[in-house]
């Protein structure tokens, strides 16, 4: 393939050798012969010794959002001759990467790194790589190609948090969740007179003989501390830049509560991704489940109610949203925070955090009281 200087060069050969012909300057036509000489010696000198051997290796399957990938490329050159200096080419969601390889003696080996950004999450392919070489008279670019391909998977980035704070501090400061409970294997209280409406199975029949009358044993539901983070997906709450902010405190959130030890739930609205209703207790559960989110639209999405369909008498929430949000609410909002993350976000009657980016997030978190 001709560079610029390789196609202004063409035509002017081509031009050359016309008006050489038509004005009958054989001087015209031996110039313009000349420079399509010069012409195919570069282009089959960029082609030349690329008879390379290259294999890429990327040092981790799983990076953090920002975080670039690191491939490391590994080139032999098994001939007789010395190849001269060469680039690869590589990409990854419409990132490219150049990583120059200095030139190769005959039989040797070297190596190159190349970083690639990464701007938002998901599984993507690294590839297809390609080398080039320019000729020395920069006039023509040889091109080989290869089809390898490396999966990545792209996941949220998790910021450090320190705390417990907010909603969270609520959470952790109750050691146990107690409820009035008929589960006869729950823990026991005291006894209480038999009301209309109470579970026979819990009259304690030794006491209300003794007594005269029915007397109820009463049970709590020992539970541990719960906490729901959920992440508001429908698109209209904001943009693709301000969502991915949004995913990331979402999995910062998370995480906090699992190191804390905290019964997290991870959920979000969009149908599509509706995230787990059993807890988790892995960093990499919450990075798995957030990894493939994509914004929906509402007639996609599920309201709060459906998604607390049970209740909530035993956990306490956290809704992420956009600077639009949030899509949807609850009736009891003494169990509900409200977190805004993107651009121009405002606090508001509900909304106990507002902040620009993640960045800011975390350090808006500590006074978050």
């Amino acid at each position: 393939m001709l560079t610029r200087s390789g196609l202004g060069a063409a035509i002017a050969a081509v031009v050359l050798v016309i008006c050489g012909f038509w004005w009958r300057y054989e001087e015209l036509v031996v110039a313009g012969i000349a420079i399509s000489g010069a012409l195919a010696v570069a282009v089959w000198s960029a082609r030349a010794s690329m008879n390379l051997e290259i294999t890429r290796s990327v040092a981790s399957p799983r990076v953090a959002r920002g975080d670039p990938i690191r491939a490391v490329y590994r080139a032999v050159n098994p001939g007789r001759r010395r190849v001269a200096p060469m680039t690869i080419v590589d990409q990854c969601d419409d990132q490219t990467v150049l990583v120059p390889l200095a030139s190769i003696a005959a039989d040797d080996r070297t190596e190159g790194i190349g970083l690639i950004p990464t701007r938002r999450r998901g599984v993507f392919e690294i590839g297809p790589w390609s080398i080039e070489r320019v000729d020395p008279l920069g006039l023509s670019v040889g091109r080989r190609i290869s089809e390898s391909r490396s999966p990545i998977i792209v996941h949220p980035r998790v910021h450090p948090l320190t705390g417990p704070y907010g909603a969270m501090h609520t959470v952790e400061d109750e050691a146990v969740v107690r409820s009035a409970a008929s589960d006869p294997l729950s823990g026991f209280v005291s006894l209480r007179e038999y009301v209309d409406g109470d579970d026979p199975r819990l009259i304690h029949w030794p006491t209300s003989a003794r007594l005269g009358t029915l007397m109820l044993r009463e049970h709590v539901e020992l539970r541990r501390p719960e906490f729901t983070v959920v992440l508001d997906a429908v698109d209209e709450v904001a943009n693709a830049d301000d969502f991915e902010e949004m995913v990331d405190v979402t999995a910062s959130v998370a995480v906090h509560a699992i190191s804390s030890g905290v019964t997290v739930r991870l959920r979000t609205t969009a149908r599509e991704f509706p995230g787990s209703p059993r807890p988790l207790d892995r960093e990499t559960q919450v990075l798995d489940l957030l990894t493939p989110v994509r914004p929906c639209e509402r007639d996609q999405s599920f309201a709060l109610a459906e998604v607390f369909h049970g209740g909530v008498d035993h956990t306490m929430i956290v809704l992420v949203t956009g600077p639009n949000g949030p899509s949807t609410t609850l009736a009891k909002t003494d169990k509900l925070s409200v977190i805004r993350i993107g651009e121009n976000a405002k606090r508001a009657a509900g909304v106990v955090l507002a902040a620009a980016d993640a960045h800011e997030f975390v350090q808006r978190w500590r006074p978050w009281i």
